[in-house]
C-alpha cells in the first residue's frame, strides 16, 4: 500500500542548502533515522506498507569531509531509499554527498564541481605527514565513488588531480556520464 495512504509523522523532502557542518547535517541525519523507525513500524502494522523515497535537495559548495561522511553513511545505510537532488550546485563535498544517492537527479539549471581533496595544515613535519596521508585516503575514496557510478574513468579525475583543476560538470554532462539518473522535475 502506499505511503500516501497512511498519515506521515516526517516530511520527506529534507534540504541541505548551506556548508556542510555538524550543525547542517545533523538535523537531516536525525530525519533520515526517524523517517526509517516510522517506515519500520509501518511495515510491521500493514503488510502492503511500502517505503516512499527520502528526497534530499542540495544546492551547496561543500564543506566538512567527516561531517559529509556521517550524512554519506546514514544515507547510505537508510533502509528507506534517499534521492539526491541537486538545485542549484553540489561542488566538493556536497558532490560526494549528491553521489551517495539510492537515485540522483539533477536540475537543468545544475552544476556539479569535482576537485581533489583540499586541507589547511599547520603542524611540524610529522604532522603534515599524516595529514597527507589522510588526504590521500578520502581522496582514493572519492575517486572511487566516482567511477564506481558513472561512466567517468579514473585517468579523467587523477588528470584533474595532478593539475590541481577543478572540474564544472553541467546537467546535461552529468546525465550523459551517468552520473546523474535524470533531469529532476
Amino acid at each position: 500500500m502506499s505511503a500516501d495512504k497512511y498519515p506521515e509523522r516526517h516530511k520527506r523532502d529534507l534540504l541541505l542548502s548551506d556548508r556542510i557542518s555538524q550543525g547542517t547535517v545533523k538535523d537531516i541525519i536525525k530525519d533520515i533515522f526517524e523517517i526509517n523507525f516510522d517506515d519500520d513500524e509501518k511495515e510491521e502494522i500493514y503488510k502492503d506498507w511500502e517505503r516512499k523515497p527520502i528526497q534530499l535537495f542540495i544546492n551547496s559548495y561543500g564543506g566538512s569531509v567527516y561531517d559529509g561522511l556521517a550524512l554519506i553513511d546514514v544515507i547510505k545505510r537508510s533502509k528507506t531509499p534517499v534521492h539526491t537532488v541537486c538545485i542549484g550546485s553540489c561542488m566538493s563535498m556536497a558532490l560526494w554527498v549528491w553521489l551517495s544517492g539510492a537515485k540522483r537527479f539533477v536540475g537543468e539549471s545544475a552544476t556539479l564541481m569535482f576537485h581533489d581533496v583540499s586541507l589547511f595544515a599547520y603542524d611540524k613535519t610529522e604532522g603534515i605527514k599524516q595529514e597527507l596521508n589522510e588526504m590521500i585516503r578520502l581522496q582514493e575514496m572519492l575517486v572511487s565513488e566516482i567511477v564506481g557510478k558513472s561512466m567517468v574513468k579514473e585517468e579523467t579525475l587523477r588528470d584533474l588531480i595532478s593539475r590541481k583543476a577543478e572540474w564544472y560538470i553541467p546537467a546535461n554532462e552529468a546525465i550523459t556520464l551517468k552520473l546523474a539518473d535524470k533531469y529532476y522535475k
